[in-house]
């Protein structure tokens, strides 16, 4: 899995056949049908466990604040930590170079809904006077934002892992804050 994750980043998923995989793999190609029995199928191996690695980062830093702001920060510190430390599971979630087409898309769509269900559901418990359809949207709001920042992020990293948490954590609680209870 680690040559085909490396392959649909490098090459994209249009562009990496079963053959590439095999080769690079140094195994015949029946051998990568026999374990995964298509393109499709190791690509979604490659997506949801780099998707699992996410989440369970994000709940991992999270769960462990009681606090919404305390929770808000480590979450986004969690998120940052694996672009940091685990870039070709990122690249392979965000980084646009694997653009999929058929069966692919609704489950790779499902899994990224699927986080921001999990990020849906560490913030509401925070703010249980909000409707959940608004902790959703809040959800949807914050893991677009760290998409988009952890993407200028890698193109400058001279700065900071802290710096790009306290400015996305700062923007997110001004939207947030009256959501919080206390």
């Amino acid at each position: 899995m680690g040559v085909a994750l490396e392959l649909f980043i490098s090459k994209g998923y249009q562009g990496t056949s079963m053959e590439d995989i095999a080769e690079a793999a140094g195994v015949s190609r029946p051998i990568v049908y026999n374990l995964f029995g298509s393109k499709d199928a190791i690509y979604l191996a490659c997506l949801r466990d780099a998707r699992q690695q996410l989440d369970e980062r994000l709940a991992e830093a999270a769960s462990a604040h009681a606090n919404g702001q305390a929770r808000l920060r480590a979450g986004i510190d969690g998120y940052f930590r694996f672009v940091e430390q685990d870039r070709a599971a990122w690249r392979l979630l965000f980084g646009g170079g694997a653009a999929v087409a058929g069966p692919v898309v609704g489950e790779a769509r499902q899994l990224r809904f699927d986080t921001v269900a999990k990020i849906t559901a560490l913030l509401s418990p925070l703010m249980p006077q909000i409707a959940l359809t608004e902790v959703q949207m809040q959800a949807h709001a914050l893991s677009g934002a760290a998409e988009q920042l952890a993407k200028w992020w890698i193109e400058n990293e001279n700065v900071e892992r802290p710096v790009v948490v306290d400015l996305l954590t700062n923007l997110m609680l001004r939207g947030f804050e009256p959501s919080f209870s206390s």
